[in-house]
């Protein structure tokens, strides 16, 4: 979207708000300027991932039950109807939106995000979780406290990874495994009022890691040789 169309409110996104925290040079331009990052070569297949996974679980809300692994680790309910974009307006000129993977209910009637992730290796070998993945989950709590939705004080991420092959012929088996995150919903707000602040003021200046960035200014230095 770009902010120098009139009269259209403009919405930030997880996706955006990962930029910012990047470079807010990227992020400016991207919103004010209409130029995005080159996206270059990426898999779909996380997103068609997704895909299935979605309509997997929408067959077992359809019978009112849960998956069979989720049981193994939640008690409780699938979100339904579920509902998954979620808006919230910042002022007359922004927003902020996010679209949710998955939503259980507690028995309490608590909410709790779910988000799905692809994984090429097993995912407990990390020390620590994504920053993009633990913000993600606080965004998607905070999107549902401002409907006036009773959130739960975690969130799940649920990873999908390749087992070892050894008889290819009877499929592809896959690892599953569900990451308890504790959601800090509160942190978002002054997240967004800062991502405002940059996008009101003058194009700001790149990190000093933005590959981008980085790039942009390799390449003018060769022009002034």
């Amino acid at each position: 979207m770009n902010l120098q169309r009139k009269n259209k409110k403009i919405w930030l996104s997880h996706s955006g708000l990962d930029i910012l925290y990047r470079c807010p040079k990227c992020f400016w331009l991207q919103y004010c300027s209409g130029i995005r990052q080159p996206e270059g070569i990426s898999s779909r297949l996380p997103v068609r991932f997704d895909k299935l996974m979605k309509d997997y679980f929408n067959l077992f809300r359809e019978k009112n039950d849960l998956p069979p692994f989720v049981k193994k680790i939640f008690k409780g309910k699938l979100q339904d109807p579920f509902q998954e974009t979620y808006f919230y307006n910042l002022n007359e000129k922004y927003g902020f939106y996010g679209k949710l993977d998955e939503c259980f209910i507690t028995p309490e009637n608590k909410h709790v995000v779910v988000d799905f992730k692809t994984a090429s290796s097993d995912p407990k070998k990390r020390e620590e979780v994504f920053p993009a993945y633990k913000n993600q989950l606080n965004e998607y709590s905070f999107l549902l406290s401002q409907k006036g939705k009773a959130v739960a004080d975690y969130g799940y991420l649920i990873y999908f990874y390749p087992q070892e092959i050894k008889k290819l012929e009877q499929g592809l088996p896959l690892k599953i495994y569900f990451q308890k995150i504790k959601v800090e919903p509160e942190k978002v707000l002054p997240r967004l009022k800062a991502a405002l602040k940059i996008l009101e003021g003058p194009l700001p200046k790149p990190s000093k890691e933005c590959p981008f960035c980085l790039w942009r200014e390799k390449v003018n230095d060769l022009k002034t040789v």
